[in-house]
């Protein structure tokens, strides 16, 4: 498809975003090009507009980001072009566009570890200082009229699904795979740290989904808290953290034994991260995906005789969204949840800014770009 479309363009750390007449990318083999119906922002993406995040330093090179870029990496179209030799899709189909890229040969990715991929990026968002870099020609992200997208890197969807409501499942899936990192079984108790979070509701109806008997959710915002326990009154606790002691009532909310799991998703400070580690069960499981940048200290004779096992995860593997979309489409998650904020594509800096002033009050609220 030649002319050209608009785009949310990022031009420099800290600097707002423009609005761009860009090429409408072109598609090799393997490839798709996603007329955009609709595309989410998240902290990461402020992060970025504020100059506030970390660049990300090691053996394999800076990776944030390559200027300038598409931002927005969560997000599903309509398929309107073909690349050569793609049978998988045809014109008119609908898909969630996966945003992670990875290599496919790495040993990560033959080992269904793709999150931790040498060579991974994320569209919009995760990019590399080289333009030599294999995955390069994916950088740009969805808050655009068009995105170009391996064919690897998107899941189908029915013709009679809800596109607003499957919308939604991208942004659960880092949750998701976290707790899958933990190895939650049935019946087990989780605690959410930073729960009243688009990422912490998530994890809170993934959580309940994969059978969780209880879900201890903490926040600070009481009010979000009570909106949170109402999700299933039965199963789900809430601590706030500007009234309660999560040490005192963990335990007596777990009849003394502490809890299974914790998520932890805070942004920042590590207080409550602390407290929630020392609130768990002998063998207890951590995931932490905060983005947090803080130092926790924990002594190691406790660490060593609570047998305290920790993971993490900063992505989405391919197969969880798939799962998420079956989990949703069945009505075992229910995403209403999680509500969204539609706003055009030319309102992408009141989008950011809404995620800073969290406008939305007791209820999160994920903004996101609406074409139709």
């Amino acid at each position: 498809m030649k002319g050209t479309m608009r785009a949310g363009r990022l031009y420099g750390l800290g600097e707002p975003l423009r609005i761009e007449e860009v090429p409408i990318p072109d598609v090799q083999h393997g490839e798709v090009l996603v007329r955009v119906l609709r595309a989410g922002l998240n902290r990461g993406d402020l992060h970025m507009r504020k100059a506030t995040i970390r660049n990300t330093a090691s053996e394999r090179g800076e990776i944030f980001p390559l200027l300038p870029i598409t931002i927005g990496h969560d997000g599903l179209g309509e398929v309107v072009e073909l690349g050569p030799e793609v049978k998988q899709l045809k014109v008119g189909d609908r898909v969630i566009v996966k945003c992670t890229l990875t290599c496919g040969f790495c040993k990560y990715c033959r080992t269904d570890r793709e999150h931790l991929c040498i060579h991974h990026r994320v569209m919009g968002f995760v990019t590399q200082h080289t333009k030599a870099d294999l995955l390069t020609r994916y950088k740009d992200g969805l808050w655009a009229e068009y995105a170009r997208v391996p064919v690897t890197n998107v899941e189908k969807l029915k013709p009679d699904d809800d596109i607003d409501k499957l919308s939604r499942v991208s942004q659960m899936a880092v949750g998701f795979t976290a707790l899958k990192r933990t190895r939650l079984k049935a019946g087990e108790t989780v605690i959410v740290n930073g729960a009243t979070g688009i990422t912490g509701i998530g994890v809170v109806l993934s959580a309940l989904a994969m059978g969780a008997a209880h879900v201890i959710a903490i926040a600070r915002d009481p009010g979000r808290l009570e909106r949170f326990r109402n999700i299933d009154p039965k199963r789900i606790s809430t601590i706030s953290v500007k009234t309660d002691s999560i040490r005192k009532r963990v335990p007596e909310l777990t009849d003394g034994e502490g809890a299974s799991v914790l998520v932890d998703v805070t942004p920042f400070g590590v207080e409550t991260t602390l407290d929630c580690i020392y609130s768990l069960e002998p063998g207890g499981r951590v995931a932490l995906i905060g983005n947090n940048t803080e130092t926790v200290a924990l002594p190691y004779i406790f660490l060593m005789i609570r047998s305290i096992e920790f993971t993490s995860c900063h992505g989405r593997n391919y197969d969880d969204v798939h799962e998420l979309v079956q989990l949703t489409r069945h009505g075992v998650i229910d995403v209403s949840h999680v509500k969204p904020r539609f706003f055009k594509l030319e309102e992408i800096n009141e989008a950011l800014e809404s995620i800073d002033k969290r406008e939305a009050g007791d209820v999160p609220v994920w903004p996101m770009m609406r074409t139709d």
